[in-house]
């Protein structure tokens, strides 16, 4: 049985129209590459190809700086890779772990700690890993890591839609070097997520003896940088790891520093206070590209904004017409416009072209007359009100405010709630929101993760209840063949189309800035850049 090759050509095969030269990965780069498929839109991969080529160039005269200073919107809760599930805690580990493989910008996967793997059967890899990794105390990385690694991912609620796959009680440790992974079925995209920064390797003998709550603050990998020092609200930092087994990288140091006002961040950046800023604002973006001294490294997310409507809640339960009418009483061109202020393009189809399998079944025509028409038929030829809940922040204010003024046009009263993200995330998770627009971005560039909130499992605000959809989302993940794979995604999408449990509403672009100086960093389309690839100039 051929090795490396031929799991790629099985399982990257389900993902070749999904990568671009500079997708968004978690690791290496495609591995969350944000390649454009074949429906990708033409600007979009522009405008990422364009930016590969830029950082390239600017490469081949890279330099040494001692330290990479970042700006980061918020305060990571832990660096614990199987904690959390937010991108800033990401975009430092990305320098603390290393993972069995990732993916090149040319879509191929390569080894890491890794060194080669082969396809046994549908539900059993084999991998052969290097022998000259340590961890950052000294001790050796063995097999018996990887197999912990991936039981603390199958297990974690942050983790487990990618890696709940895995049977970790017949995965076979066969020597300090081998290791049999089984599944417990046919998963297409699990190399990807292998490859993702969601496949962090943790050493077992550290992280049982430390506990999770010391090492989320101080953890321990394999990768070309160490943890030092993470003071409260200010700063994490991180020296070289001298004992790193890959290629030196061209900086010594590193600091992520905590600067919440988006303003700050493009003022640290413009006087060189930082080297990238990430979670900028949009106002800020033609400012920081028309910069000579600055770049904006932008391109299309692997996100999705829908309009969430509670399907277990009246007056939206068991009424298509209602949704429908609700559809097309929105003018999606404006709405997306006034809202995200040019960042952001109306979405056709629920999850980003920047994803393999996506189909363009939209957008939604705006028909004013329509949708009374359907208002009617669904009961409510009066118009009726609706409770909208969202929490503060910029898009979310002027979206509520045109949805508002949009809706009211067709007869729809539409109540504002304006309340805070920790009680906005509560009731969502217990399926208390009526109404709402939410956001939902793939870790990984492949519809299971794409469409994590549409198994009727799941407790979020949704709550649709067709178990068609669950078994069009069983079947697609469990295929290896990229056409029959394609042509399930494909109907799912028509079918959500057709039911309009939610609306889709916009696929946002996403930015981070860096100074002139800093090259080799492509648009990452998940937002978590992997900085172990930064050069200077």
């Amino acid at each position: 049985m051929k090795k490396k090759t031929v799991i790629s050509a099985i399982l990257a095969a389900t993902m070749v129209f999904s990568l671009a030269a500079c997708g968004g990965g978690q690791s290496g780069t495609a591995a969350t590459t944000q390649a454009e498929t074949a429906g990708a839109q033409e600007t979009g991969a522009q405008t990422q190809a364009d930016g590969a080529e830029t950082q390239t160039d600017g490469a081949e005269a890279a330099g040494h700086k001692d330290t990479l200073i970042i700006a980061l919107p918020a305060e990571p809760a832990t660096l614990d890779p199987y904690a959390h599930s937010n991108q800033n805690g990401f975009i430092c580990t990305t320098l603390i772990f290393d993972t069995l493989i990732r993916r090149t910008d040319d879509g191929e996967y390569e080894p890491r700690l890794a060194k080669e793997w082969e396809m046994v059967d549908d539900t059993t890899i084999r991998f052969v890993l290097r022998d000259d990794v340590t961890f950052h105390d000294g001790s050796k990385f063995t097999a018996e890591d990887v197999k912990f690694s991936l039981g603390m991912a199958a297990e974690s609620s942050f983790s487990k839609n990618l890696f709940g796959c895995v049977d970790i009680e017949n995965t076979n440790v066969i020597d300090d070097n081998t290791i049999e992974v089984k599944l417990q079925y046919a998963y297409a995209p699990f190399l990807e997520a292998l490859a993702s920064h969601r496949g962090a390797i943790i050493p077992k003998a550290a992280y049982e003896s430390m506990g999770a709550e010391a090492f989320a603050r101080a953890p321990i990998g394999t990768g070309p940088m160490k943890f030092k020092e993470w003071v409260t609200g200010d700063r994490i930092e991180f020296d070289k790891y001298d004992d790193f087994w890959g290629e030196p990288m061209a900086f010594d140091n590193f600091v992520a520093r905590v600067i919440v006002e988006a303003s700050s961040r493009t003022i640290e950046l413009e006087t060189g206070g930082v080297d990238i800023a990430f979670e900028l604002a949009p106002a800020d973006w033609n400012r920081i590209d028309e910069n000579p001294e600055t770049q904006l490294i932008s391109g299309n997310t692997q996100g999705v904004s829908f309009l969430c409507l509670n399907n277990s809640l009246d007056p939206i339960k068991d009424n298509e017409n209602l949704r429908k009418a609700l559809a097309y009483g929105l003018n999606l061109e404006a709405l997306v416009q006034m809202a995200w202020q040019g960042t952001a393009d109306v979405a056709d189809s629920y999850y980003s072209s920047t994803i393999f399998g996506h189909k363009a079944v939209g957008p939604m025509e705006y028909n004013p007359d329509k949708a009374k028409e359907l208002l009617a038929e669904a009961g409510y030829p009066d118009g009726l009100t609706i409770t909208y809940m969202t929490y503060e922040s910029t898009v979310n204010q002027a979206f509520a405010e045109v949805l508002q003024n949009m809706w009211g046009q067709i007869g729809v009263t539409v109540n504002i709630q304006m309340i805070d993200l920790a009680t906005f995330t509560e009731k969502n998770n217990n399926g208390e929101i009526p109404c709402a627009l939410m956001t939902n971005t793939a870790v990984i560039p492949d519809p299971d993760a794409a469409l994590l909130a549409w198994p009727t499992h799941r407790t979020i605000s949704l709550r649709h209840n067709d178990t068609h959809i669950d078994e069009l989302l069983e079947k697609g993940k469990s295929i290896y063949d990229f056409a029959e794979r394609q042509a399930v995604y494909e109907e799912l999408q028509d079918y959500l189309w057709e039911k309009m449990y939610t609306i889709p509403i916009a696929f946002p672009r996403g930015a981070y800035g860096a100074t002139s100086q800093v090259a080799n960093l492509p648009f990452y389309a998940n937002l978590c850049p992997d900085l172990t690839r930064v050069k200077f100039q």
